[in-house]
């Protein structure tokens, strides 16, 4: 008869008894009287204990020599509502190994637990006026109350009736959180703890829902500043609701390392009240920075409610043009999209003769327009520094792309970074051209050019399916091939298929 080990479990309880609030803890204690090592040991259990987790004696397990002993220890709550913990307590050895008396290797055990539960009652109403009290006629029936918690954790929902009141009795004792669903009013529900003895009756106050009611508006006063000026900024808050709206305020932020001075709208603040179907008008401030002038516009978008985010409509933003700024030279690369790994750019297939063209947010105007060369770079001359749109003609959809173009002051070519302006994209509906007819002469037609170098090779370069429907205009795709021929023959001859990263 081979040797073999025999594991011997034995489980107690720190306590003779437990409140069902209190954390339980249980032990169990593995000894191997056989003759063999055990490899491999671990404690599992069933029952109503939220855990089953025994450390040390959990997956992968220890190895217990002859003679050993190796204690475990589980730390849980009680997840029923009545009776004692018991629990069902088995030593095992993992792999091929055999126990020699594998009848004592289970245990059942059990220990007396006393269930606390009590009640959680409240009242809820709506604050028409706004005073913090609940007045006559403020009562919200019909609002739905979601609680969660206790030992163990359970989950309940009720509706308030005409009076505003709500309430969950037998409930399990602990601490529980609230939450209240109304389509007009905000509401915020409290985190309260159940015992038994002191249970908690609770007001809950509900505001306004400036999701709903509130409506804002935000605009500069002037349409351009300069560098320096202070630039005012009207914000219009307009109230349709049939309550007060207290406590507004704003949360901003700027393009242009600008710092705007938002008043009474300050977050932390008071803030703003607004009365039922009122409109009130603020003037918030900002100066226009170094930085926003290099970048030709200074943008301020603002979340504004009570409180931001979670009580108020989406966010506005408003946008000044700031004049003077020029990039003689701006280089961008268009690539047909391959493939994205999870960290970094995009993967894709230089796409060549596509036109493309930056639009001005502010004006609508068309400024630049190019054709991609065989590396899929486009370079634009001559742009006055500001917020665009950029354009692609053909079928063909932007993905991880930025649609806003934004052309720094005194930018030249690549310089030190090649692929600032990257756009990716995918076969998709048709993009009109702008300019059906291309004019014949203009100084913003920018040549096309081979663009930035691409920084890996492959197979050799192969027109991109779809080419010929990019809808680019004759005259473009000849224009494109003359300079690109001018640029240098060698380039097109030798041009390889890129992939860009």
């Amino acid at each position: 008869m081979p040797a073999l080990p025999d594991l011997r479990l034995t489980v107690w309880f720190d306590e003779s008894s437990y409140l069902s609030t209190e954390l339980i803890t249980v032990h169990a204690r593995v000894t191997n009287s056989g003759k063999a090592s055990a490899s491999r040991v671990i404690v599992s259990s069933t029952g109503n204990l939220s855990t089953t987790w025994w450390t040390p004696l959990s997956p992968p397990g220890v190895p217990i020599e002859p003679g050993q002993t190796v204690v475990g220890t589980a730390d849980g709550y009680v997840t029923t509502t009545s009776g004692p913990v018991t629990l069902t307590v088995t030593a095992t050895l993992l792999g091929d190994e055999e126990d020699a008396d594998p009848a004592d290797n289970t245990v059942t055990a059990s220990v007396p637990v006393t269930h606390l539960s009590g009640s959680y009652r409240g009242t809820v109403y709506g604050d028409r006026d706004g005073n913090g009290t609940m007045d006559p006629g403020e009562a919200l029936a019909g609002v739905k109350v979601y609680t969660s918690g206790g030992t163990p954790n359970v989950g309940r929902s009720t509706t308030t009736d005409t009076q505003g009141r709500f309430a969950f009795r037998d409930l399990p004792a602990g601490r529980y959180w609230t939450s209240l669903e109304s389509a007009e009013w905000y509401l915020v529900g409290p985190n309260v703890e159940v015992d038994g003895v002191d249970d908690p009756d609770v007001v809950v106050r509900g505001t306004a829902s400036a999701a709903k009611w509130l409506s804002v508006s935000m605009a500069f006063t002037r349409e351009t500043y300069r560098k320096n000026d202070v630039a005012h900024l009207t914000v219009t808050l307009a109230n349709k609701g049939p309550a007060v709206i207290t406590n507004a305020t704003a949360h901003c932020w700027t393009s242009g390392s600008a710092e705007l001075a938002t008043g009474e709208l300050s977050p932390g603040g008071p803030g703003v009240t607004v009365p039922a179907r009122a409109k009130r008008v603020h003037v918030m401030t900002v100066r226009i920075t170094d930085e926003a002038a290099a970048v030709g516009h200074l943008r301020v978008t603002c979340a504004i409610g009570a409180p931001p985010f979670l009580n108020g409509p989406p966010a506005v933003r408003a946008t000044a043009r700031i004049p003077g700024g020029m990039a003689p030279r701006v280089d961008g690369y268009l690539g047909r999209f391959l493939w994205k790994p999870q960290l970094g750019l995009p993967y894709s297939d230089p796409l060549p003769g596509v036109k493309v063209y930056l639009r001005n947010q502010a004006t609508g105007a068309v400024v630049a327009r190019a054709v991609t060369g065989s590396s899929g770079g486009f370079t634009f001359r001559n742009v006055p520094a500001g917020l665009y749109d950029f354009g692609i003609v053909g079928p063909w959809t932007m993905v991880y792309s930025d649609p806003e173009f934004v052309v720094r002051d005194g930018e030249n070519g690549p310089g030190d970074n090649p692929y600032r302006h990257l756009y990716f994209v995918v076969p998709g509906p048709y993009q009109p051209d702008p300019d059906p007819v291309p004019p014949s002469k203009s100084p913003q037609v920018a040549m096309p050019g081979p663009g930035p170098t691409q920084p890996r090779l492959s197979a050799p370069h192969t027109p991109a399916p779809g080419l010929a429907t990019t809808g680019v205009g004759v005259t473009w795709l000849a224009l494109g091939g003359m300079v690109t021929m001018m640029a240098g023959a060698a380039l097109v001859l030798g041009a390889h298929r890129r992939r860009f990263r």
